[in-house]
């Protein structure tokens, strides 16, 4: 069977080769769609609520072009969506590009596909001038003839090609805190299933992870973010800062409220397995945080038009999602004591 042309940039492989669906966090539905080659089919929200999802984590990286970040996804999720499957997991990591593509092209010959770590800024169809590690795809296919490996990137409904040297350039990045060298995890074959254990695990972790963060990770974060109000408002580039935080939290790749909104789907599945969700309002409180995040998100985006940083209003809108990301994980790790 040919290639099969979808539209620019895109092309369609046999069916059997592939098992891509289009999603919405490039990591969920990277991790979903593996999964699902090797067998086990769920819902993306559902994956992402396996891996404990949620987190704010706040990042300094000065002389870049966003000194101040603030993510609001956990780290380590790739890893922690296997362990709760109870699926051995690690990625393999290499010291050089060359060998990176070499396991890789090895991977992709006997019919395993790749779970990757990439930078965009080195992804051709990002098209990007800024640089964003740490985003999830899946090699499928290498084209040796073209010197391309044929990728599924999150909401992108088809394979794309990417030239193997660009690919092989975005799978490093030593930018904190996503930084990986050539991260690659590409399994000969998984054995998992999806349980009410497994959902509790997850709903657990997550907020108990909130819960016990530094100043630089959780609900912690959070206040450290406030701290720092004044040095972001001396930013020459403060009017930036503002748009990428608030398109961090609403659009790239977040499914929108800072990843709260997929995890009230994952919520609402887990409320057919688990009655302890509907007991403990954890639908309700997640909705009122997911509430809160798009809040501070418009709040961002206003800013970042305003003729003066609106100092006061930000810090309002994070003193409320902290509030209601507190009650959340109270009540989850109230109806779900840690054993």
């Amino acid at each position: 069977m040919g290639v099969v042309e979808q539209s620019p940039g895109t092309v369609a492989l046999p069916a059997q080769r592939h098992s891509h669906r289009p999603g919405r966090h490039c990591g969920s539905s990277a991790i979903r769609d593996l999964l699902e080659f090797h067998g086990l089919t769920m819902t993306e929200a559902c994956c992402f609520g396996l891996g404990a999802g949620l987190g704010i984590t706040y990042v300094e990286v000065p002389g870049s072009a966003t000194p101040f970040i603030v993510h609001v996804r956990s780290m380590g999720f790739e890893e922690k969506v296997f362990a709760t499957l109870g699926v051995p997991f690690a990625w393999e990591a290499f010291a050089e590009k060359d060998q990176a593509s070499d396991a890789l092209n090895e991977a992709l010959l006997g019919g395993r596909p790749a779970l990757l770590l990439t930078d965009i800024y080195h992804l051709p169809y990002f098209n990007s001038s800024t640089h964003f590690p740490g985003h999830a795809i899946v090699a499928w296919q290498l084209d040796a003839q073209r010197s391309e490996v044929m990728v599924s990137d999150t909401e992108r409904p088809g394979l794309m090609p990417v030239p193997v040297d660009k690919l092989a350039d975005s799978r490093f990045s030593t930018s904190a805190p996503f930084v990986h060298y050539g991260n690659m995890y590409a399994p000969q074959h998984i054995d998992a299933e999806v349980s009410p254990s497994s959902m509790r695990r997850a709903i657990v972790d997550n907020a108990a992870s909130l819960m016990r963060g530094n100043r630089h990770s959780g609900l912690a974060a959070l206040d450290t973010w406030i701290a720092e109000l004044s040095r972001w408002a001396a930013d020459p580039n403060w009017r930036w800062n503002l748009r990428f935080a608030y398109q961090v939290i609403e659009k790239r790749g977040t499914g929108g409220s800072g990843f709260r909104a997929m995890y009230i789907e994952f919520l609402e599945e887990a409320r057919e397995q688990l009655p302890q969700v509907r007991r403990g309002g954890l639908l309700e409180k997640m909705r009122a945080s997911a509430a809160a995040w798009s809040g501070l998100a418009a709040v961002l985006k206003a800013g970042s038009e305003a003729d003066a940083f609106p100092y006061s209003k930000i810090e309002a809108a994070i003193r409320q999602v902290r509030i209601h990301e507190q009650c959340y994980a109270d009540s989850a790790l109230s109806v779900f004591p840690e054993s």
